[in-house]
């Protein structure tokens, strides 16, 4: 969760997202954007925010960019337990961004193939080295290596279901995140929610 305001301010002006400004203004057919042009880009084509992420991600900068609710003793108690609330699933956020997005199968697939091919690569190598086994028990040096690409195989199934239910909790914890957000300006409990 970001600004998108100052998303707009920092594609207009930071050149690390110089890409990104390029082709909006490119989809808009103008040579330059103004903030609230932008910000109405965001809203035609949902890819610029996701290029946005994305960019971020990559770079290693949080788009979790909420401000802890620093809870003070003149506070009511309602917006004491606002405030808390807030806190609680700012830390749930961060802790579930990488999990934002929905799986990449094949980044998956790619990073626990490699493993899988390594370690088949190791068995190969020591056995070869080491022993006389592909001419004493051939059956069992492939039957190794049928058990590490199955091992291989339930690991990956169990790295895209934990993160989709990760994935879940983060949305979950979203959307409570925005619900409380508005409630908490209503009740004028939440003054800065971004930085």
């Amino acid at each position: 969760m970001f600004d998108l305001k100052k998303a707009a301010r920092k594609i207009k002006e930071d050149g690390l997202y110089t890409f990104i400004y390029n082709e909006m203004k490119e989809y808009a057919g103008r040579e330059e954007l103004s903030e609230e042009e932008i910000l109405l880009l965001f809203e035609k084509n949902p890819k610029f925010i996701e290029d946005y992420k994305t960019l971020n991600t990559q770079s290693e900068i949080s788009n979790i960019q909420l401000v802890e609710q620093e809870i003070l003793p003149d506070d009511s108690p309602e917006c004491r337990k606002i405030k808390e609330k807030f806190n609680q699933l700012r830390q749930e956020l961060i802790r579930l961004e990488p999990y934002e997005g929905k799986p990449d199968s094949m980044v998956y697939a790619i990073w626990i193939g490699s493993v899988t091919v390594f370690l088949i690569f190791v068995i190969h190598n020591l056995v070869v080295l080491y022993t006389y086994w592909y001419e004493n028990h051939p059956f069992f040096v492939y039957l190794s290596y049928v058990v590490v690409s199955v091992l291989g195989f339930l690991y990956y199934k169990k790295r895209i279901k934990d993160h989709i239910k990760n994935h879940q909790v983060f949305k979950k914890a979203e959307s409570q995140l925005k619900t409380l957000i508005e409630t908490g300006k209503s009740k004028d409990c939440l003054k800065k929610i971004f930085y």
